[in-house]
């Protein structure tokens, strides 16, 4: 009794996460490349990656830089809300901002 509690007070703390899977709150997701992107395990997966190079590089660069890069970001979130829901479009812009972000 006592392990079919567990496994169902665990499965029901996991539930939360999913809506966190991306890097943002997808139950807050506005707009249609975020709605996108927390309904697509692969979109979602890049989003995740992407997040984490940007907040690491913040980390690192000098403060010129690292506004330079928060402006880049910026645009870049205006160029991927400009896919809507275009999963191909989505993954392209993407692909694109950790190529650039590579570059720092």
């Amino acid at each position: 009794m006592f392990k079919r509690w567990s496994l169902a007070l665990l499965c029901a703390g996991a539930l939360p996460l999913a809506a966190h899977a991306a890097s943002y709150d997808c139950t807050r997701a506005d707009t249609a490349a975020e709605i996108a992107v927390c309904d697509n395990p692969g979109l979602n997966r890049l989003d995740e990656d992407l997040a984490v190079q940007y907040r690491s590089l913040l980390r690192r660069l000098p403060p010129r830089r690292a506004e330079m890069m928060r402006r880049d970001q910026r645009s870049w979130l205006t160029a991927r809300d400009s896919c809507g829901a275009d999963v191909r479009c989505l993954r392209a812009r993407y692909e694109e901002r950790g190529a650039r972000l590579n570059e720092y």
